[in-house]
């Protein structure tokens, strides 16, 4: 929880041995990672069964991808000599990953549906909280950027001017966190009764809370993210409740829609976001993110080979002597480092999981479908907005979405 809440705040604190994108929290949580890992392996000792019984079909996904990676970098260090960073940034992501399940675990959120959303509830408001302090405080990150330098702090923020950035330093990554909490809050909503007035008018307040800090944020890939992620659930939902009569559902997602529409049209940082989508032929973050794709597709494109395995995990620096690991687009990242092969593998997977799930929870009871969809259409969302934004190797997102898909995904196991 320190980790999420202080964000980028923690990388103030320059370490020796490490790169400047890997903070002092996280060399923490991979300390702990590493000791809780000794610990299983003991656990593993006393009961050799237990690993007898894993199969391949019981890995998750996301262990699909870590597997991917781990091979990928494995095999450049075959063909090119040792380097420490990919090995570094790889225990960084496997660390989040692990870590974000120890949160799944730790909070008990296992298939209790009020305890989850009870956990975005309160890491949400105070992550928008503070995303409101830094704003009145300082709005600018230019100046921002300059009282650190003083003080010897070289954070290099991207220059954003009465923007919220939120504790992570960034609209553009806090605003597509935001829609998670925003979409998780909307079906929480959808659960709650008519008949409840207290709880319905603190979902009311919590949706538009959320939201007008979203728009705060002035930024065109959160906007697109929570257009399409309301988008998919009324439409999911929608039609489901529609055809099987559910009209107090039918009711409540044209309710919790207009809320959203109306808090969105009254509020004017919204319509600067049409000023900011006129401007893209001459926006400089635009026009950066034209050049990282075409950049990324010159990379796949080298050779067939390439385009089929991938150059590794982490190995993009030290090959082209590249500033940095990877490009303005998870998915062109995914195929740089693990090639159509692994990007195709790991997204089969992925679908198959959660095909597995759908045909658990079925039958099951409404509330169980609703989060399900959710899922779905975040999944949905993140995929498109992640062509064009690094998002899902994004540590604060990794750490904040896993145990929500975790939560889902564990109503595949029947029982």
């Amino acid at each position: 929880m320190c980790y999420i809440l202080t964000g980028n705040f923690s990388r103030i604190i320059k370490l020796p041995f490490f790169p400047r994108t890997i903070s002092l929290i996280e060399v923490s949580i991979l300390a702990f990672v590493v000791i809780f890992f000794v610990y299983e392996l003991t656990l593993l000792k006393k009961n050799k069964d237990l690993f007898r019984k894993v199969s391949l079909n019981d890995l998750d996904s996301v262990e699909v991808l870590l597997s991917l990676m781990l091979l990928s970098i494995l095999v450049n260090y075959i063909i090119y000599k040792f380097n420490i960073l990919p090995l570094l940034y790889y225990l960084r992501f496997f660390s989040l990953v692990y870590f974000a399940f120890i949160i799944y675990l730790f909070f008990n959120l296992q298939k209790s549906i009020s305890k989850i959303e009870w956990f975005y509830t309160q890491i949400g408001l105070l992550l928008c909280i503070i995303g409101w302090i830094i704003y009145f405080i300082e709005p600018d990150t230019e100046r921002l950027n300059k009282f650190f330098e003083q003080q010897g702090i070289y954070l290099n923020l991207d220059p954003h001017k009465f923007r919220l950035i939120g504790n992570i330093f960034d609209p553009n990554f806090f605003g597509n966190i935001l829609v998670m909490f925003i979409s998780i809050t909307m079906i929480s909503f959808l659960r709650q009764s008519l008949q409840d007035k207290k709880s319905l008018i603190q979902k009311v307040i919590l949706l538009v809370f959320f939201n007008v800090t979203l728009l705060k944020t002035i930024s065109r890939s959160s906007i697109l993210g929570l257009f399409l992620v309301v988008f998919f659930n009324t439409a999911l939902i929608g039609s489901w409740s529609f055809a099987k009569k559910k009209i107090e559902i039918f009711k409540k997602l044209i309710l919790v829609d207009s809320i959203l529409l109306f808090t969105t049209l009254l509020d004017k940082d919204f319509y600067k976001i049409f000023e900011r989508i006129k401007s893209i032929p001459v926006d400089n973050s635009a026009q950066a993110r034209v050049q990282s794709w075409s950049s990324a597709k010159h990379y796949i494109g080298m050779s067939p080979v390439k385009l089929l395995i991938g150059d590794g995990y982490g190995f993009l620096n030290i090959k082209y002597g590249l500033q940095f690991i990877g490009f303005d687009s998870s998915f062109l990242n995914l195929i740089l480092y693990c090639g159509l092969v692994g990007t195709a593998f790991f997204l089969v997977w992925l679908f198959k999981k959660i095909y597995k799930v759908y045909k658990n929870i079925r039958y099951d009871e409404l509330d169980t479908k609703l989060h399900f969809v959710n899922l779905f259409s975040l999944l949905l969302t993140y995929f498109v907005i992640s062509w064009f934004n690094n998002l899902l190797f994004y540590q604060f997102w990794l750490v904040l979405f896993l145990p929500y898909y975790y939560f889902v995904i564990d109503y595949e196991r029947k029982g």
